[in-house]
């Protein structure tokens, strides 16, 4: 019997669903941030419908992945090795994928607007006009947000510089051009609103900052809020902690 299987000139169902299931699993994954930026998705399918459908797939595709491991080497199978592993491998790549990003969305809150000052947010004006409809609203809701953003991101603050106020604007704008961050507004001295674009699925978050004099030098307060989706994942906070950083850099 084993032998018959050996020199078999036809491969295993289950190993052929493995690499089957392996790649589609993949595909799914992949197409999702594609098929969002060609606007034939919209957010709920791109980011969850898509990838789940993609990881439950990839479960079920490395069980029977493992299962067919124990067979091949238990009957000395030779045909199905190569389509259970690349199979197992696509399947396993997309469930450490999604259960990557199930981690990170449960380790930060499901808010996307952050701003370094919650009591008077810095304010969009030119960026209104970009967000068009079905983009989370621009009120920023202090007394929700204020106490969230504050446990989850302590390091989200104001940045008080020696600089005065028009050479903490030069270098505020020129951070902004260095992060490839798209200007749409630029009022010197004190106020300058941007978009940035995610890498993956091409989201657009809005950035202000306001330039104000304090004491004899200055403070800067950013805000950055994401167009579309109930958590950001925490980008928002990161792109804010990074423009602290160069910001502070010589």
């Amino acid at each position: 019997m084993a032998d018959e299987q050996v020199n078999s000139e036809r491969t295993a169902w289950w190993a052929k669903f493995v690499l089957i299931g392996g790649v589609l699993a993949a595909l799914l994954l992949v197409l999702a941030p594609i098929g969002y930026r060609l606007g034939v998705l919209g957010v709920q399918a791109a980011v969850l419908m898509l990838p789940g459908m993609g990881a439950a797939l990839g479960v079920l595709v490395l069980l029977f992945a493992l299962a067919g491991i124990v067979i091949t080497l238990r009957r000395g199978l030779i045909r199905e090795r190569v389509p259970l592993v690349v199979g197992g491998v696509l399947a396993l790549v997309v469930v450490a994928n999604m259960g990557a990003w199930f981690m990170r969305a449960n380790s930060v809150p499901p808010i996307h607007d952050i701003s370094t000052d919650p009591v008077d947010p810095p304010r969009f004006v030119a960026v209104v006009e970009l967000r068009g409809p079905g983009t989370n609203p621009l009120d920023y809701d202090s007394e929700a947000l204020a106490a969230v953003t504050r446990e989850a991101y302590p390091f989200v603050q104001p940045v008080h510089s020696s600089l005065s106020p028009s050479d903490a604007f030069v270098r505020s704008l020129a951070i902004v051009e260095d992060f490839g961050w798209e200007t749409v507004a630029v009022d010197p001295p004190g106020h300058i609103e941007a978009t940035a674009t995610t890498r993956l699925y091409g989201f657009k978050d809005d950035v202000v900052i306001r330039i104000g004099p304090d004491g004899s030098g200055s403070r800067i307060d950013l805000r950055s809020v994401s167009r579309v989706g109930q958590s950001d994942l925490g980008a928002n906070a990161g792109r804010i902690s990074a423009f602290i950083v160069a910001f502070g850099e010589d």
